[in-house]
């Protein structure tokens, strides 16, 4: 008798185990954002959300946290059903981008706006191999350069550009 060759698509009836040990990012990462959202929304209460027609401070952070809630729940529950549309997440990517903000929160004070920003956009660039090392120092110098144009110049912000200014 010949051995019947072992099947690997989905049969009706037949359950994928979809959940295993790796396999729960999706939901990890929605319960991540909800409490990232309800952080948000805290912090936007506390700081005062004013009125319809004079919105206080609290008022962006506490919607961005609502939507933000809302998005992750949806998340949640589209993993849940396992539709199978959410991808593994690539954590050398995750862990540049989590690099990249500890660098901006440790040298936007001491070095300044430019130099933090040109740094941040440097390490979350990375781990991107199609974008030469000259690419992203360039991407850098431009995204540093337009932050200055846009923050300090147009909006007036009182950031300092650069150290001792």
């Amino acid at each position: 008798m010949a051995a019947e060759p072992e099947r690997t698509d989905n049969q009706p009836g037949q359950a994928e185990n979809s959940h295993s040990a790796l396999g729960w990012g999706g939901e990890i990462g929605g319960l991540v954002l909800l409490a990232l959202s309800v952080v948000f929304m805290v912090g936007g209460w506390q700081l005062g959300l004013g009125v319809p027609t004079r919105l206080g401070t609290g008022a962006f952070p506490f919607v961005t946290g609502a939507i933000l809630a809302i998005l992750s729940t949806v998340i949640c529950i589209e993993e849940r059903r396992g539709d199978g549309i959410a991808e593994t997440p690539d954590w050398v990517e995750l862990f540049a981008i989590c690099a990249a903000l500890a660098v901006f929160a440790v040298t936007a004070d001491r070095l300044g706006l430019v130099p933090a920003v040109f740094l941040t956009v440097i390490v979350a660039s990375m781990p991107d191999r199609t974008l030469p090392l000259l690419g992203k120092v360039v991407l850098g110098a431009v995204v540093a350069l337009g932050c200055w144009a846009v923050f300090i110049e147009l909006l007036n912000l009182p950031l300092k550009p650069f150290p001792g200014s």
